[in-house]
């Protein structure tokens, strides 16, 4: 079920998300095609205060290829998107306990807004999310 989300909502004719892939190119004469190693995947969001936006959701890198320059390249990919985009800012999100993502966002010169701002950041889901819908 989930797959076929995928699929319609980052494929079809409206999408909700768009998706940067990462390969490994074989090695010459290897029968295997390329190999996904990373992906990124990103949608817009638009700010009241700065205008359009871009949203870096997830991304992710096989561990046997991290350490690479992978993730970098994925993120600066979706950076060139945005400015092409006309988008004012590039956002994403890191998990506390991720310091290895914190530290290459930080190191990339993403600023912190927890740290520098104090944001916090919520969702309303399942049965909160219906209630609150009136459904």
């Amino acid at each position: 079920m989930i797959c076929a989300d995928l699929r319609a909502d980052g494929f079809g004719e409206n999408p909700f998300y768009h998706c940067l892939i990462a390969e490994s190119l074989p090695d010459l004469g290897d029968p295997q095609g390329p190999c996904v190693v990373g992906y990124g995947l990103y949608y817009f969001i638009y700010s009241t205060w700065k205008g359009r936006n871009i949203y870096l959701e997830d991304i992710y890198v096989k561990p046997e290829y991290r350490g690479q320059g992978i993730g970098s390249k994925i993120i600066k990919k979706v950076a060139e998107v945005a400015v092409d985009k006309g988008c004012s800012q590039l956002r994403l999100s890191a998990l506390n306990w991720n310091k290895r993502a914190v530290d290459l966002y930080k190191a990339l010169g993403a600023q912190d807004l927890t740290e520098i701002e104090g944001w916090h950041s919520f969702r309303f889901e399942g049965e909160v999310m219906r209630k609150l819908a009136g459904k």
